[in-house]
């Protein structure tokens, strides 16, 4: 693949080359680095570097180009790329900034690429609404018409996958899958002050849920947010949103400090709690009539260029995070 990266500091182009260089066993491309810099008149300058991995069994070469822009215009990026990419090979472009898609230089390196690479972590959660926008591939915002429908990933989404996946284990058994039609609660706990909004990462966590129970647009509610359920028994269930205690402004690996979840089927009650201690989740299930058990989940903090492994091999459109997206934007704008 031709692979773009847009980076806005030195460090983050260092970070960058890094990572393609890592990435090259599983995922062979030509890397083209962009990295603009201030100025009153243009000037290009490129570092090429190509090298064979010592790891490849079949003599694979790495292709990197790292393009210093001063002074360049933003809008026209694409045409210091396009003389560098490979025919008829799929162009992902790696935003490794706030993912602002009224950014003008993205908006110039999307017109030549098939895939949009994000981390909606990176900007404030109101980007969720304009990424799902893009998503939903109406005309509702006026960039539509110049990016079209993307394939979008996000990096955080990957990010999340242990805690998506500890969740839904939880409800493997038959005997609990009936207790998704009961859920009267969710908490999710973000990694940041109380006091603060919630992060993109908590906004998709519960959108994901809402999606795969098929909820419907969320409401106020004396405690917050509710959504309706789309079970066999629809009803309202809480969506809350609380900040880590004791939490002093220092970034966590992980993306959430944990969930709890509350569901009832009859006159039995579900309890799960999860909280993040170092790189394990603390699980706590209590039901009514098994008692209480209590198990530890390893959530390994991912390099980066793993993180970035597994969004590139999802290959095409990911369904279930563009559903995640517009509920996670929805539950953002209800909030308001």
């Amino acid at each position: 693949m031709n692979l773009i990266v847009y980076a806005t500091r030195p460090g983050e182009a260092e970070a960058a080359t890094r990572t393609v260089d890592e990435l090259a066993t599983r995922h062979p491309s030509r890397a083209i680095v962009v990295l603009p810099e201030e100025g009153h008149r243009f000037s290009l300058d490129a570092d090429v570097t190509l090298h064979r991995h010592p790891l490849a069994s079949r003599g694979l070469v790495v292709e990197r180009v790292l393009l210093h822009a001063k002074g360049a215009d933003p809008a026209g990026l694409d045409t210091l790329v396009i003389p560098l990419l490979i025919p008829h090979l799929q162009s992902v472009l790696w935003w490794m900034g706030d993912p602002d898609l009224s950014d003008p230089a993205m908006r110039s390196l999307l017109a030549i690429c098939d895939r949009l690479v994000v981390d909606s972590s990176l900007g404030a959660p109101g980007r969720l609404a304009g990424l799902s926008l893009q998503v939903m591939g109406t005309n509702q915002t006026p960039i539509s018409g110049v990016l079209g429908r993307l394939v979008i990933g996000d990096l955080n989404w990957s990010r999340l996958d242990a805690f998506r996946e500890t969740l839904a284990r939880i409800f493997d058994e038959t005997h609990r899958l009936t207790y998704l039609d009961g859920l009267t609660r969710l908490e999710v706990i973000g990694v940041r002050r109380r006091r603060d909004p919630p992060t993109a990462a908590e906004l998709l966590i519960a959108g994901w849920l809402a999606s795969r129970l098929g909820c419907s647009a969320p409401e106020p509610g004396p405690t917050g947010l509710t959504v309706l359920t789309g079970g066999s028994k629809a009803h309202r269930a809480a969506l809350v949103f609380s900040g880590e205690p004791r939490h002093r402004g220092a970034r966590s690996s992980a993306p959430l400090h944990g969930f709890r979840l509350e569901a009832v089927r009859g006159s039995r009650r579900l309890e799960v709690e999860m909280l993040v201690r170092g790189d394990e989740g603390h699980l706590r299930v209590e039901e009514t009539g098994l008692g209480t058990s209590h198990r530890t989940v390893p959530l390994p903090v991912l390099p980066e260029s793993e993180v970035l492994r597994r969004e590139l091999a999802r290959g095409g459109r990911d369904r279930v995070y563009e559903d995640s997206l517009l509920l996670a934007a929805r539950i953002q704008g209800g909030m308001r």
